[in-house]
Parts: structure tokens; C-alpha cells; sequence
């Protein structure tokens, strides 16, 4: 039979993200009822940019088939070691090694053989090879909570953390020590190999849209889904800053470990942006929220009526621009503003950004169209111009908002010479 050369299972690799782009991953699984959640890792994992190939225990193998799993990472299952010697492959002291070792799910049985030096399944012989070359091992428990508080389970996860294996603690749901959820595991990895280059440092970020009110019902507002500010502030979570968010309307699960302050209209943002910035001295303001530019002169205290008239007419005010607030309240505090137009020239496009830096006095300033497809509000992927005050233009092609957060901060770091402390 031909081999074929490209392989449609891996056409997945890196369509969310390059953060895990040329990583290798050895993704076990032993026999816990969550082993039903590994083809869903494997597939999270490539759309990362990493290369998986998965390892089957006896057991997994009686919940899950191994064609599921070379289906979902595009590469034969390991359900048993041969002659070719697959744990040194995979977890050996060479230059082919994986990167790192997931075991998830991880049963109590896996735990204790582990953390006894017992290499008698697949699973456990490729965790002995992976500690004995120091690839780093994440391991993700899931069991009855009867089980996974038992003495001595405990006891050989405390073994396994000394040893340098991270433990990702289970959810405690419903009597069962339930396996971290998928986005975890991913993130976790993430972070794994992620750059930590600005640790300390302070981030305050604006995301999403603001609304005003017609009436207490009634609101007008703008697309912004908030999707760049997520990307930004998961960015400078990962490379170590501390990072918080003022987030208008938005509907986007924003990610753990981030500070969020929620708000709703321009006038309560800029509110708590100048509360943030007299409480607490940020290195980096980043103004990406879509901040509605006129509000109701006067706002209905009751429901407006329908109907009454065939007509309704509305007088507008402009709001106050929160990112003209920023240097005055706080100089030091470097500042990236945002600027989205609709239907302009790059170049007019450009003119606008350089107005914006000018009022301003941002550091840079990212301008984009968002009337085109793929660059737009609520888009998953964006394009966009980086002008900085020394008056150069960078073109970012079109690529995922959380690459295009990662391009931001390089330019950034570069640029403004950031350093984490």
C-alpha cells in the first residue's frame, strides 16, 4: 500500500494557535471512565500546534479503542512495547524525546505504580523512562473521591509531586474526584513552555463593548465580542505579568487566574480605570475595549412606550475618550491604544492611528478595518497595523487573536525594552 505523504487527521495542527508549534507530546491513558475525554485532549493539544502520540494501557484499552486514538492524533496508538523499544522512543534520553509526558486520565493503581518505581503496564513503563531522562510528567487523577482520599493514594501523590511531577488537582463533583476539564490540561501545558519574560510586570486592560441606556430596557452598543482583549490579557498572564481586566458587556469565558472588573457603560469604565490607576501603579495600559462614543443625553427612567409615536427621537452626547485619561493620571505607565474603522484606505487608516497617538501620547497604537472578513468584531482572527511613536508601521497578517496577542507583546517588549522582575 502507498504511504501517503500528507495525512488529513493532522490538517488540525495549529488552527487555534502556534503556542505548542514543534512540541511533542506523549499523551497516556489508563483505565478510568475519563479516558473518554482523551481524543478531545489529543485534538485540543494539536490545534495548539503540538505533535501527540498517545500510549494505552490494558485497561484503557477495554474503555477506549486505539483506532480512536490514531484517529484523533493522525499516529498509531502504543497499546503495547515491543522489540522497538516505544517507551525509549518516546521518553528515552535523546533527541527525538517528547517534550513532555500527560498521563490523564491517571487511576490510583497508575498513581501507586508510579510513585513505587513499578513499570508493568505501558503507561507506567514510559512514566519510569520519562523520570529517568527528566521530561517533565503532568499527571491529572480521576477516580471515586472515596479512592482519591484514601491515605496512601495521597500519600503517593505527595511521592510524585517531590519527584517533580506536577499534579493537576481533580474537580470534586458529585461524590468523584473528577479529571481537570480539557481547557486545563491544555493551558496547563501551555504554560508549561511558555516565555516568563515579564514576570511582575502590571497589566491593565480594557476589553469588549460598553453599552448605554435608552431606558431601563432599551440599550445601544457596538459588535465587539471583547475576543482581543481576552487574547491580551491571557497573554500577559502566561509570560508571568500580573493582569487585570475591566470588561464591558462581554459574553466570553474569560480565562482563570485573571483579575476582571466588570462593567457596563463608558461612564463606569472610565470610572474604574481611574480608580485602578490611582490604587495601583501599572507598568502597561491596554485600551481594546470598544468604547461606545456617544451615550443619550438623557436616559428613560421608565420603559419608553411603543408605539405611542410613529417617530422617536434621540439627542446623543460624546463620551469622554478613557484613553486620553491614562498619561494624565498615571505618565509612567506605558500605553498600547486600539483604533477600528470601517470602509477606510490603509493609509487613511494609518492617519487616523497617528490622530489617535497624538491625543493620546501612546506608545503604540494597533489600527485595523473591521469591515472586512476575518479582521472584524467577533472574528476569531485578526490583522492589523502596529504604528509606534517613532513613526514606524508594522503590518500583522491575518493569523488567531491569541497569536496576534503574542505578536502585540513581542513588538511591545522590544520596543518599550519590558522586563519582568
Amino acid at each position: 500500500m502507498r504511504k501517503l505523504s500528507h495525512n488529513p487527521l493532522k490538517d488540525i495542527t495549529g488552527s487555534l494557535g502556534k503556542e505548542l508549534l514543534n512540541k511533542k507530546i506523549a499523551l497516556c491513558v489508563t483505565g478510568s471512565v475519563a479516558a473518554i475525554e482523551a481524543s478531545e485532549i489529543a485534538r485540543e493539544l494539536m490545534r495548539r500546534g503540538a505533535e501527540v502520540d498517545s500510549v494505552l494501557s490494558k485497561s484503557a484499552c477495554e474503555l477506549i479503542g486505539p483506532k480512536l486514538m490514531e484517529w484523533a492524533t493522525g499516529n498509531k496508538a502504543i497499546t503495547e512495547l515491543t522489540g522497538n523499544t516505544e517507551h525509549i522512543h518516546l521518553a528515552g534520553d535523546w533527541v527525538g524525546k517528547v517534550d513532555i509526558v500527560i498521563i490523564a486520565p491517571a487511576t490510583a493503581n497508575t498513581i501507586g505504580k508510579i510513585a513505587s518505581g513499578i513499570d508493568d503496564t505501558t503507561v507506567t513503563t514510559v512514566a519510569t523512562t520519562a523520570l529517568g531522562s527528566g521530561i517533565p510528567i503532568l499527571i491529572a487523577p480521576a477516580m471515586h473521591y472515596s479512592m482519591f482520599r484514601h491515605p496512601i493514594v495521597l500519600e503517593n501523590i505527595n511521592k510524585l509531586k517531590k519527584l517533580g511531577i506536577q499534579i493537576l488537582e481533580p474537580e470534586i463533583v458529585e461524590g468523584k474526584a473528577k479529571m481537570a476539564p480539557t481547557s486545563r490540561i491544555v493551558e496547563t501545558v501551555i504554560r508549561k513552555f511558555y516565555r516568563r519574560d515579564l514576570k511582575g510586570v502590571k497589566f491593565l486592560i480594557s476589553a469588549g463593548p460598553t453599552i448605554e441606556y435608552l431606558d431601563p430596557v432599551r440599550i445601544i452598543t457596538n459588535k465587539s465580542s471583547g475576543k482581543m482583549g481576552i487574547a491580551i490579557a491571557l497573554e500577559a498572564s502566561r509570560r508571568g505579568a500580573d493582569s487585570t481586566l475591566i470588561a464591558g458587556v462581554i459574553k466570553e469565558k474569560i480565562p482563570q487566574g485573571i483579575r476582571a472588573l466588570r462593567t457596563e457603560t463608558s461612564k463606569e469604565m472610565l470610572k474604574v480605570v481611574k480608580k485602578e490607576l490611582a490604587r495601583t501603579r501599572y507598568d502597561v495600559f491596554v485600551g481594546s475595549a470598544a468604547v461606545s462614543d456617544f451615550r443619550p443625553l438623557d436616559s428613560h427612567k421608565i420603559k419608553i412606550p411603543t408605539r405611542d409615536n410613529k417617530k422617536l427621537t434621540i439627542e446623543l452626547e460624546a463620551t469622554s475618550k478613557i484613553i486620553n485619561f491614562v498619561k494624565k493620571l498615571s505618565p509612567k505607565t506605558s500605553l498600547i491604544a486600539f483604533k477600528a474603522e470601517y470602509g477606510l484606505s490603509d493609509s487613511k487608516l494609518i492617519e487616523k492611528a497617528r490622530e489617535v497617538m497624538r491625543s493620546s501620547r501612546a506608545d503604540l497604537v494597533v489600527a485595523n478595518h473591521i469591515g472586512i472578513e476575518g479582521a472584524g468584531f467577533g472574528s476569531d482572527t485578526n490583522e492589523a497595523y502596529i504604528i509606534d511613536r517613532k513613526g514606524k508601521i508594522t503590518l500583522i497578517s491575518r493569523m488567531t487573536k491569541q497569536d496576534f496577542a503574542r505578536k502585540i507583546f513581542d513588538y511591545m517588549i522590544n520596543f518599550m525594552d519590558l522586563k519582568g522582575r
